[in-house]
């Protein structure tokens, strides 16, 4: 984990990105730490494989500066920034052997052969792929060409690696497998990863920070439980998780809505809005004490680790809550039939009052 007390090893100042009229990125300001696990994460269009652009060389902010390791990097062009790239595309070369990929920064590197030779070698043992050296890039899985991937781009020992979607074209098991490949490799090695991804679940596992842009800004900054557990407004809270939004006035604790009146946790009087995690929804046939609301149920779906069951209130406003197969079974759900949503009012997380 990084120090967040030492000197960033990059800053992102006031940077703006433009392409014609189009708004990239708006007045970004964050600050990357030497040896951060650190991820962006954001619907389509959000802004996160811009700025991973802009960090790379690959764009020039419109205004605003980068700077890496103190320097000022708005000019610098990529090939001397030392900030490798792995795309989704992963973009090896199939004319090229296995060894020979990995070996290809360190020979525009104008490194010795029997150097560049070894220390790939060294990469590929690491990678556990001795004995794929000869092959052709198409004679390997998904899994091994991502590893190959990996291997070129760290073998030239830079202080930062991004990575852009890397492993949003592999099947489920082995993205699985590659996220802990991916954690291991940044905490032996201690370099700087910067992590572009659409996926909540790549994001939260690995990441020691996680940004989550939209509309080309920053929403919100911080350890993924912080994030996932507190959002600061409905974009995050929509965007994160199953989250159940609530909102309406709050009167002497207790939160009048259109779903009817919930205590809620201490909070000034005034409007506001609370955050209910679908795991934290209990469902039941009788009313029960405390937080509640009533509800009709809609339709089931299967999320691997549970079942997420969705409900309509009186007023059109979807809820969602996350059972087990047991607990399905005994509340055998008909569409229409209305159950009592509740939860523990304390384990609300209240984004505004």
């Amino acid at each position: 984990m990084a120090d967040p007390t030492t000197e960033p090893l990059v800053s992102f100042r006031s940077v703006h990105k433009a392409f014609g009229t189009y708004v990239a990125v708006k007045s970004l300001d964050l600050d990357i730490h030497r040896g951060e696990f650190i991820a962006f994460m954001g619907p389509s269009g959000c802004g996160k494989t811009t700025t991973l652009r802009m960090l790379a060389g690959l764009e020039a902010p419109t205004s605003g500066t980068i700077t890496i390791g103190g320097k000022v990097m708005n000019d610098v062009p990529p090939h001397q920034r030392d900030t490798p790239l792995v795309w989704q595309s992963l973009a090896l070369f199939p004319f090229l052997s296995v060894v020979e990929n990995v070996e290809f920064g360190l020979r525009m590197r104008g490194v010795a052969p029997k150097e560049r030779r070894d220390r790939a070698m060294l990469w590929l043992e690491r990678m556990q792929l001795k004995g794929f050296e000869t092959r052709r890039i198409d004679q390997l899985s998904g899994g091994q060409r991502q590893r190959v991937a990996l291997a070129r781009s760290l073998v030239t020992e830079p202080e930062m690696l991004l990575l852009d979607e890397p492993l949003s074209a592999l099947d489920a098991h082995l993205v699985i497998r590659m996220q802990g490949v991916l954690t291991r490799l940044q905490k032996e090695l201690g370099i700087t990863f910067v992590y572009v991804t659409h996926s909540q679940s790549e994001a939260f596992a690995m990441a020691d920070r996680v940004v989550i842009m939209g509309n080309g800004e920053i929403a919100q900054v911080g350890r993924p439980q912080e994030i996932f557990r507190g959002p600061k407004s409905r974009f995050v809270a929509e965007f994160v998780g199953r989250n159940n939004i609530l909102g309406g006035t709050v009167k002497a604790g207790m939160l009048e809505t259109a779903q009817g009146v919930v205590p809620v946790p201490a909070v000034r009087d005034g409007k506001a809005e609370i955050v209910v995690a679908a795991d934290r929804v209990t469902v039941s046939g009788a009313r029960p004490e405390g937080a509640a609301i009533r509800a009709s149920f809609l339709s089931e779906e299967f999320a691997g680790t549970g079942i997420i069951c969705y409900f309509e209130t009186a007023d059109g406003a979807e809820w969602k809550a996350q059972v087990t197969e047991s607990q399905l079974a005994t509340l055998q759900p008909e569409s229409g039939q209305e159950f009592w949503l509740s939860w523990n009012a304390n384990s609300a997380h209240v984004m505004g009052g």
